[in-house]
Order: C-alpha cells, then structure tokens, then sequence
C-alpha cells in the first residue's frame, strides 16, 4: 500500500471509529470479501472525487468554479478555526478560479443576495453550505 498518506476527518455526529494497521487491512482484503467491496467503494468514491474537482475547474461556470473554491477552501478553515469561512481577497478569489476580480465580485454579490455567504474585508464566511454544494452538485451530476 506504500506511503501513509496524511489522513484528516471530520465527525458531526457520536461515532466509533477504528484504525486499523495496513498490514491488518491487506490481510483482512484478501481474506473478507466485505472488506475489499469497502476498499474498493473507498477508492471509487476518491477517483470520482477528483473527476468532479477536474470537470468543475475547467468546465464549469464562474458560479460553480467560485462555490467549489469557497467549499473547498471553508472546509480546511473548518478543521483549524472551527467555522466556515474563507481568508482571502477577492483578487485572490480570482486568481484561483481562473476569472477576473470584476467577475467573480458580480458571483460573490449575487451569492451573498441570496443569503449563502456574508463577507467582511478579507473574509467570506459561508452561512449556507448546503446551497453553495447544491450549486456544484447541479453542475457534476
């Protein structure tokens, strides 16, 4: 299985959970047919993951490219600060998106109306994450 790869997770609700040594796990894969069918969902669930990261980065339009930022982004805010929010200027909002800074303000203002985000000089925070992933789902289903 080669390198131990750098592993965050976040649990919402009460959980177990359990590591297993990969020396375990390749035994038990090939021994437990339920264990390689999980390994193998696992690994199928990361290549589509990535699919969609390619597709909506270089498909789709400055709404979507923008919400899969600011997803993405809240996300790793998240697991440091505990809340969704983005620390970013809007030129470096752009930069990522492969837009312009007048543009992607346009985004951001009608994301905003809409009640998904609320921003602060050099702050995004997202108030309604579900609609903002509803906005990239639309695009990679």
């Amino acid at each position: 299985m080669g390198y131990r790869p750098a592993i965050f997770m976040q649990i919402v609700t009460e959980s177990t959970l359990t590591l297993l040594a990969p020396e375990t796990l390749t035994r038990l894969s090939a021994t437990q047919l339920d264990v390689s069918v999980a390994m193998s969902r696992h690994l199928a669930m990361r290549v589509r993951d990535a699919y969609r990261l390619i597709a909506v980065r270089s498909l789709g339009n400055i709404r979507e490219r923008m919400a899969y930022d600011l997803l993405d982004r809240a996300a790793q805010s998240q697991l440091v600060v505990g809340r969704l929010e983005v620390i970013a200027t809007q030129g470096d909002l752009a930069d990522s998106i492969g837009s312009s800074r007048e543009v992607m303000s346009r985004a951001l203002r009608d994301l905003r109306a809409e009640g998904i985000v609320e921003t602060a000089p050099g702050v995004i925070r997202v108030l309604d994450p579900a609609r903002l992933a509803a906005i990239v789902r639309a695009f990679v289903i």
